[in-house]
C-alpha cells in the first residue's frame, strides 16, 4: 500500500506555522486600535507556540500511525522545529521587517508554549483521549 508522504497532509500545521509567520513580521501598524493588556505580546507568543506544537504533534500522530517513524524524528518535528522557528523569528525581525525588534524574552514565552503543549498533548495521550 502506496502512503502519502507529501507535506500537504500536514496543511493544519503549515497553516498556523504561516500565520505565526504572518503575524511576527507584519508592521505593527497592522494591530492598531487593537486593545491592548499588560504582556499581551507575551501571551500571544506563548499561545501561539502551545498551538503549533499541539497540532504538530496531533498531526505527526495521526499520520505515523501506519507508518515506521523514529522518536528522534518525532522530537524534531514536534519539539525542535517549533524552537528553532521561534528563534529565527525573532532574528529576522529586526534584520528585515523594521520596526520590529527582536526580545528574548518573546523566544522564552515561544519555547514555554512550545513545552507546555508538548506535555499538555502527551498528558492527554496518556488518559486516551487523544487516540
Amino acid at each position: 500500500m502506496k502512503t502519502n508522504k507529501t507535506p500537504l497532509r500536514y496543511w493544519e500545521s503549515i497553516i498556523i506555522t504561516l500565520g505565526i509567520m504572518y503575524l511576527s513580521f507584519a508592521p505593527p501598524s497592522t494591530f492598531q486600535g487593537v486593545p491592548s493588556l499588560p504582556y499581551e505580546d507575551k501571551v500571544v507568543h506563548l499561545l501561539l507556540y502551545f498551538g503549533l506544537t499541539c497540532m504538530l504533534i496531533y498531526d505527526f500522530w495521526k499520520y505515523a500511525k501506519n507508518n515506521k517513524t523514529t522518536a528522534s524524528a518525532f522530537i524534531l518535528v514536534c519539539l525542535v522545529f517549533p524552537i528553532i522557528l521561534g528563534g529565527a523569528v525573532e532574528i529576522l525581525q529586526p534584520l528585515y521587517f523594521a520596526p520590529r525588534t527582536a526580545e528574548w524574552v518573546d523566544w522564552f514565552c515561544d519555547i514555554t508554549g512550545v513545552l507546555i503543549g508538548w506535555f499538555s498533548m502527551h498528558f492527554l495521550k496518556k488518559l486516551n483521549i487523544l487516540k
